[in-house]
């Protein structure tokens, strides 16, 4: 079992925060999708502010420690992430593309064996996330220590990405590479916050003041490509400083704590519980949306633990891409 001594446990608390936000947006949008919830009103509003920094805060989370992993060895950690994220995105893409092509009719989104042939170049669902953090992370391999570059190539993967975008796994790369290299330099300072508490208290408040000011007048979702970025900063620093303040309370924050160490599992499989759960549940009759919507959520959160404790007891986390076994 994976428990590190040294380990920051403000930062499994916000990836903790970060799953539960996946899970929520993606059941949400399923729902949207079957036409359960409305495409207008609160579950849109939600999603916008969800979706305006959640991913960019998994970025820059991954970035924390990638500079004392290449020290270590810069072959032994590009082999580590060919294992532990490249091998997850290849091995469940396929399994749940091939879900979907065996369902097919009773998913919002048909996958195809051609999507499948494809994904070397092109991602499906929610695994983009792993192949553009993958690819961010061997660029970084091979470009550390020159950190002075890294600066240099996020600007750029900002400027072309602010002039040339496009959905491309080359431009996905391009726009979030520059919050991992944030993640890089950001210890120093996250250090400081995380040793004052007024500060963690101050800085919440105000990045989420600012937040609010900025995506009240935008609508849903965002366009412009600085406003895009300062909303995913603001989030995901505000997201950090509760964490932060999570982990100086007395509140029993083990439960979410849990839940960021798991993020792997249940990212990876999330969508196919929640989707299996949203299929049930029209099935049945079942369609008060809210209600619903609470067990879409719950399913894709808490099925994957289960799924994900069988894993361990047949000692094939690491085949399933999951990593070393997490301990309780």
């Amino acid at each position: 079992m994976t428990t590190p001594a040294n380990r920051m446990k403000w930062i499994d608390l916000a990836r903790g925060i970060g799953i539960i936000l996946v899970v929520y947006a993606h059941a949400a949008r399923g729902l949207v999708l079957s036409k359960a919830l409305p495409p207008t009103g609160w579950p849109i509003d939600i999603d916008t502010v969800i979706y305006a920094f959640h991913m960019p805060l998994f970025f820059v989370l991954a970035g924390l420690n990638i500079e004392r992993g290449v020290a270590r060895g810069r072959r032994d950690f590009i082999v580590n992430k060919v294992q532990t994220v490249a091998w997850p995105y290849f091995l469940w893409s396929l399994l749940h593309g091939g879900l979907k092509m065996a369902s097919a009719g009773y998913t919002n989104n048909a996958i195809t064996l051609s999507d499948l042939l494809w994904i070397p170049l092109v991602p499906i669902e929610q695994y983009w996330f792993l192949y553009v953090l993958f690819f961010c992370q061997l660029a970084i391999a091979l470009i550390l220590p020159r950190r002075w570059l890294l600066v240099v190539l996020a600007m750029a993967g900002v400027f072309v990405w602010w002039f040339f975008a496009n959905p491309s796994i080359f431009f996905r790369t391009l726009h979030y590479l520059p919050y991992v290299v944030i993640g890089i330099f950001a210890p120093p300072f996250l250090g400081w916050i995380a040793g004052r508490a007024p500060a963690q208290w101050i800085i919440a408040a105000g990045v989420w003041l600012a937040f609010a000011a900025l995506i009240l007048p935008v609508g849903p979702p965002a366009h412009q490509p600085l406003t895009i970025y300062v909303l995913a900063l603001l989030g995901l620093l505000g997201t950090i400083a509760i964490a932060m303040m999570l982990d100086g309370t007395r509140l029993p924050m083990q439960w979410l704590e849990y839940l960021g160490r798991l993020s792997m599992p249940i990212f990876l499989m999330h969508t196919i519980f929640s989707a299996a759960t949203r299929a049930g549940l029209k099935l049945a009759g079942f369609t008060d949306p809210i209600a619903v919507l609470a067990l879409v959520t719950a399913a894709g959160l808490f099925l994957p633990l289960i799924a994900y404790r069988i894993a361990v007891t047949l000692n094939i986390t690491r085949l399933l891409g999951f990593g070393a076994p997490v301990a309780r």
